[in-house]
């Protein structure tokens, strides 16, 4: 082997050793077009370079109104000779279930709540937010792939005091 083949190997080891995992966390810096910071010394991953994976993609629910139709009401009274005839009979609405108090405030204590890490997961124009985008600040988890030519964006980092 010629000495120009033997540094080019340690030059290779040398890079290959300054990266001992695949998996590297970044702070998302910017998020129309996305990009990602690992290290402050290089410059951020550009959208093209970065693979989205369903953690953190934004996924919402509709918040719904519930609606219960009471069908076994019946009423009489006693009287003199007897009971009055049913009263009640058929069909009537109940109060609504599962709402949103951005819907209806009077049913407070059946508003729907999701959690994550601890935080109550928002309500935005009608929808209960499972996964929001990404947002600047948001620290992830990225899998280097391809030598480093692509970064596959596994989910959202969190401390333990549950911030992000």
């Amino acid at each position: 082997m010629s000495l120009v083949g033997t540094l080019y190997e340690m030059m290779q080891c040398s890079a290959k050793a300054s990266q001992p995992t695949a998996l590297k966390t970044g702070t998302v810096t910017a998020v129309d077009p996305l990009e990602i910071t690992i290290n402050t010394s290089m410059a951020p991953l550009k959208a093209e370079t970065l693979l989205l994976t369903e953690a953190v993609v934004e996924k919402k629910i509709p918040v719904l109104t519930h609606k219960h139709y009471i069908q076994t009401l019946t009423h009489s009274h006693p009287a003199p000779g007897g009971e009055t005839g049913q009263a009640l009979t058929g069909s009537y609405l109940g109060e609504d279930s599962l709402v949103s108090e951005k819907f209806n405030p009077v049913l407070q204590d059946q508003n729907i709540v999701c959690w994550e890490h601890g935080k109550e997961l928002p309500i935005e124009d009608g929808f209960i937010i499972l996964n929001r985008k990404l947002e600047v600040g948001d620290k992830v988890l990225l899998l280097r792939v391809e030598a480093g030519k692509r970064f596959i964006v596994l989910s959202r980092v969190f401390d333990i005091e549950g911030g992000s």
